[in-house]
C-alpha cells in the first residue's frame, strides 16, 4: 500500500511559504492546501484559482478524514501533481509518468478535461454511488465490530463460567476426597479394632493359663512340705494329668502365631489419573463468520473425504478439519534421539508394487487398514463391510475372512498370530497356519477397541476415549494411559515409545518409555492418518491432507521422504524382514509397497 501523504491543516499553507503563522480556515481540494480567511479570499479572485472549490474546515470532521488525507501529487514522482488519467491502467499519473511508462498508453485525458465532459446529473448520481459505497463499507465494519464485541463478551462470561467451573470441581475433589478419607478412616480403624480385639482375647487366655500355672507351683511347694505322702502323690498325679493340656494351649498357640500387619495400597492408576489435570483450557480458532456479517470472507478449507471405517452402527465417520489450539498441557519437541540409538536415516522410497483393491478385492471395495502378516502376504481391513482380505503383495490370491463386526485395525503380534482392533467386541485373535488365517477368541480389555499396534509381546491398543491400554498376550492389562486427545491411529515403536495422533490437530504425539510425553509437528504435515515403525527407530507419518510421507529419524530430524504420488493416505504399514512400507492410498482404493533403501 501506498505511505499516505498528509499535510498540516492547522497553518495556512500561503502563509508558512512567506514565514508567517496564520491560523486555517478553509480547505482547497484543488490544491489540497489549508488558507486562511485573507488568503482564502484572494484564492478565489486569481483567475488562475478563481474555479476551485473552498471548503469551511469546521465542516470537515476531523483531520483523519479522506478529504485531508488525499494528496495530488505523484506517488512515483513526490515533487510533481497528478494531471493526467490513464484509462488503460485506472490510473493518475503526472506529466514524467506520461512521457515514461505511459508513453504508449492510447486513452490518456487531462484531469481538467475529464470532469467536465460529464453531465452535472452523472457526476452527483456516481457521488451518491460512491457514497452509498462508503457507508456500506462503514455499516460492515461495525458489524464486524459489533461481532469482535459479542466474542469478548463472550469469552468474559466462559472465562467466568470455566474458572467457577475449576473451582467447583476443586470443591468436588476436596469432597470427594475427605469423603474417601473418611471411609478409610473408618476402615482402618475397624481392622484395627478388630485386630486389637483378636490380640487382647488371646492374651487374656495365656494370662488366664499363666495364672493357674502360677496356683499350681504355689500348691505344689506347699504339699512338697507340708503334705502327707500319700496325698503328695495324688497331687503329683492330678498334676501330671493336667498338664500335657497346658502344653497342648501352648504349643497351640505359639504354632498358630502370626502377626498381625494392617496394610494399605494406593491405587496409583487412579491416583495418576488423577493428578494429571483437572482438565484443559483450549483456544479454538472457529472457521465460520455470522451470517449477519456483509464483509466478503475467504471459504474455509474444504473438508476431506469419508475416510475412516464405519462404526458398529455402521455410521460412516468423516474427518473433521485440523483445529489449531494453544493449551496449557505441557509439551515439548520430540527428541527422537533421546530415545534410541544413533542410525543412519532413511533416504528413499522405491515402488515395489501397486494394484487397485478394485480388480483384486472385488467392486467398490475400500481399505482402512492393514498390515503385512510374512514378507509374501498382507493382511487389509475392509472400511465398508463386516470383512478383512488377505492376499499376496501382488493383489492375487485374495482370501475373503467374513467378521461379525467392522475391523477399524489389524497388526500383527509374531508370525503365528495377528490381532484385530473389533471395536465394541474388544480385540480378536487370528491365528496363521499353514498360510492361512483363522479367527480364534477374543480379548476384552474394556472399552472401544478403534486402533492396536504389537511390539514385543505386549498389544498396545486404544481402548476407550482418550485411553491407551498395554496388555499381554493373554489380553490381561499391564498399563494404562489417560491422554489429552482421543488417540486416531497407534503405533508401537522400540524401547517402549507409542506413537499416536488424534482429530485435533497435525500432531504426531509420543509416549516415551518413561512415560514423558513428546510432540512432533510439521507445516508441511497435514491431517496424519497413517503410523509405521521400523525396527532402528524411524517413524513414517501419512498426511492425508498434505498428501504426503513424512519421517521422523531416531536423530530428531523430520522430512518427506514421498510426495509423488501419494494422494489422500489412509494408512501405513512396515514389514522388518522384507523392508517395504505399505501405503493404503487414493482415499483406500489403492494398495502401494515400496521398498525402503538406506
Amino acid at each position: 500500500m501506498d505511505k499516505e501523504k498528509t499535510v498540516n491543516v492547522e497553518i495556512c499553507a500561503a502563509c508558512l511559504r512567506d514565514n508567517d503563522t496564520a491560523e486555517a480556515k478553509h480547505w482547497c481540494c484543488d490544491c489540497a492546501e489549508a488558507l486562511c480567511d485573507d488568503c482564502g479570499k484572494v484564492h478565489r479572485k486569481s483567475r488562475f484559482t478563481t474555479s476551485h472549490k473552498l471548503i469551511r474546515l469546521r465542516e470537515v470532521k476531523n483531520s483523519k478524514s479522506f478529504l485531508m488525507a488525499t494528496s495530488f501529487l505523484c506517488d512515483l514522482h513526490s515533487d510533481l501533481r497528478v494531471t493526467f488519467y490513464c484509462n488503460r491502467h485506472d490510473q493518475l499519473i503526472c506529466q514524467t509518468c506520461l512521457l515514461q511508462t505511459h508513453k504508449d498508453c492510447k486513452y490518456i485525458t487531462a484531469i481538467e478535461q475529464l470532469m467536465p465532459q460529464r453531465p452535472r446529473s452523472s457526476s452527483i448520481d456516481h457521488f451518491d454511488v460512491l457514497q452509498k459505497q462508503a457507508l456500506k463499507l462503514a455499516d460492515s465494519l461495525n458489524q464486524l465490530i459489533d461481532t469482535r464485541k459479542e466474542n469478548l463478551a463472550k469469552l468474559d462470561e466462559q472465562n467466568k463460567t470455566i474458572q467457577a467451573t475449576i473451582k467447583k470441581t476443586k470443591s468436588e475433589i476436596i469432597d470427594h476426597l475427605t469423603k474417601l478419607e473418611e471411609e478409610l478412616l473408618h476402615s482402618l480403624s475397624v481392622k484395627y479394632d478388630s485386630c486389637v480385639e483378636q490380640i487382647d482375647d488371646e492374651i487374656s487366655e495365656l494370662q488366664r493359663n499363666r495364672e493357674l500355672m502360677s496356683i499350681h507351683d504355689s500348691d505344689i511347694e506347699l504339699m512338697r512340705k507340708n503334705g502327707s505322702e500319700p496325698y503328695k502323690f495324688t497331687i503329683v498325679k492330678k498334676f501330671e494329668q493336667t498338664k500335657p493340656k497346658t502344653e497342648d494351649i501352648i504349643g497351640n498357640f505359639r504354632d498358630k502365631y502370626k502377626p498381625l500387619v494392617i496394610d494399605f495400597t494406593q491405587n496409583e492408576e487412579q491416583l495418576a489419573s488423577l493428578y494429571n489435570a483437572l482438565g484443559w483450557v483450549d483456544i479454538k480458532v472457529i472457521n465460520r463468520v455470522p451470517s449477519n456479517v456483509s464483509a466478503i470472507t475467504t471459504p474455509p478449507r474444504p473438508i476431506s473425504k469419508q475416510w475412516e471405517s464405519p462404526t458398529e452402527s455402521n455410521k460412516v465417520v468423516t474427518r473433521p478439519l485440523s483445529t489449531r489450539s494453544v493449551s496449557n498441557f505441557k509439551e515439548s519437541e520430540m527428541s527422537l534421539k533421546k530415545l534410541v540409538p544413533q542410525t543412519p536415516s532413511i533416504t528413499q522410497l522405491v515402488l515395489y508394487k501397486k494394484f487397485p483393491t478394485s480388480s483384486s478385492l472385488g467392486e467398490n471395495i475400500t481399505v482402512s487398514r492393514g498390515c503385512f502378516i510374512s514378507g509374501k502376504h498382507i493382511l487389509l481391513c475392509d472400511a465398508q463391510n463386516r470383512c478383512i482380505f488377505k492376499c499376496n503383495l501382488y493383489g492375487s490370491m485374495a482370501d475373503k475372512i467374513p467378521l461379525l463386526y467392522f475391523p477399524h485395525d489389524v497388526a500383527l503380534f509374531d508370525k503365528n498370530t495377528a490381532v484385530v482392533a473389533a471395536g465394541e467386541r474388544g480385540i480378536q485373535v487370528f491365528d496363521i497356519i499353514d498360510g492361512e488365517c483363522r479367527p480364534d477368541r477374543f480379548l476384552r480389555p474394556g472399552g472401544k477397541c478403534t486402533a492396536i499396534s504389537c511390539i514385543d509381546d505386549q498389544i498396545i491398543v486404544r481402548s476407550g476415549h482418550c485411553k491407551i491400554s498395554i496388555l499381554d498376550r493373554a489380553g490381561i492389562s499391564i498399563f494404562k494411559i489417560n491422554t489429552k486427545y482421543d488417540p486416531l491411529i497407534l503405533s508401537a515403536g522400540i524401547n517402549g515409545s507409542i506413537y499416536w495422533t488424534s482429530n485435533n490437530g497435525d500432531e504426531v504425539q509420543c509416549i516415551a518409555r518413561e512415560r514423558s510425553q513428546f510432540i512432533c509437528r510439521s507445516e508441511t504435515l497435514v491431517g496424519p492418518t497413517g503410523l509405521a515403525t521400523d525396527g532402528t527407530g524411524h517413524v513414517f507419518v501419512a498426511g492425508y491432507e498434505s498428501g504426503n510421507i513424512h519421517q521422523l529419524s531416531n536423530r530428531g530430524t523430520k522430512s518427506i521422504v514421498l510426495d509423488e504420488g501419494i494422494h489422500h493416505p489412509w494408512g501405513l504399514a512396515f514389514d522388518q524382514d522384507s523392508q517395504r512400507l505399505m501405503i493404503i492410498n487414493d482415499d483406500g482404493i489403492s494398495i502401494d509397497i515400496y521398498t525402503v533403501c538406506k
